[in-house]
């Protein structure tokens, strides 16, 4: 009887080795291979939104406020401190965004913006302002500039397009000047080993909804949408596998 339980044990012992569960370690965390991040732009990247307000027929509808919290940057480290939990201490993401600033005057400020925010993740968005007078081809050189200046620092550049607008409102921009801007961008982007972020074709279905009052600036919704677009590019590109 003995010498048949010790049969059975050993049976059973066989069988669990086999087949049973199998012992796992611990799940491994996922991190990004770089931490510091510099947002730059104009008021697209501060997070410029619409406000109402009241008045008679002669005053205008609205206001414009920023607001740090509601901007991309500011959603875009929530988003990576969540996902990244080991290492939300060090996970840091710079807001140079200047509303109303024209991309010139965005290249000549960046290498100052950069050096003070020690990054190694750029993130670049600029050029709405003064698109038409400007033109698509000068605006992505300057955009270009941007760009080489943060590789040489050895910086990874994100290349975010211009975000769609509303027709027929205060500040809307013509289509065709978005889309050729955007082509010029995504060519450039390319050319210099820099991430295209695609903010527009992504959101254009959206832009009722994300876009504000003005028909230019996104709305708090909208600024969280960016966030999760350019964090999803962020992920393809640096998360460590």
């Amino acid at each position: 009887m003995a010498t048949r339980l010790w049969w059975v044990a050993c049976c059973c012992a066989v069988v669990t080795a086999c087949g049973g569960s199998t012992p796992t370690g611990p799940t491994r965390q996922p991190t990004l291979s770089r931490t510091r991040f510099l947002a730059f732009g104009d008021s697209l990247t501060a997070g410029e939104v619409t406000a109402p307000v009241s008045g008679g027929r002669s005053s205008p509808y609205f206001k414009m406020v920023v607001i740090p919290t509601a901007s991309y940057p500011s959603q875009l480290l929530s988003l990576a401190q969540a996902r990244y939990a080991t290492q939300a201490a060090v996970l840091a993401v710079t807001n140079a965004g200047r509303p109303g600033e024209t991309v010139q005057e965005g290249a000549a400020r960046f290498p100052e913006a950069l050096a003070a925010s020690d990054a190694d993740v750029v993130l670049v968005m600029e050029g709405v302002n003064g698109l038409s007078l400007v033109g698509p081809d000068l605006s992505a050189e300057f955009m270009r500039a941007m760009v080489q200046a943060a590789r040489t620092r050895g910086a990874r550049v994100f290349v975010g397009s211009m975000a769609p607008t509303i027709a027929g409102r205060q500040r809307s921009q013509n289509p065709a000047d978005l889309v050729a801007y955007n082509a010029k961008l995504q060519q450039m982007a390319l050319a210099e080993d820099a991430v295209y972020v695609d903010l527009y074709n992504t959101l254009l279905p959206e832009a009722n909804s994300v876009i504000g009052a003005d028909g230019l600036h996104p709305t708090e919704v909208g600024y969280r949408r960016m966030a999760e677009v350019f964090f999803a590019a962020i992920r393809a590109a640096l998360e460590v596998r």
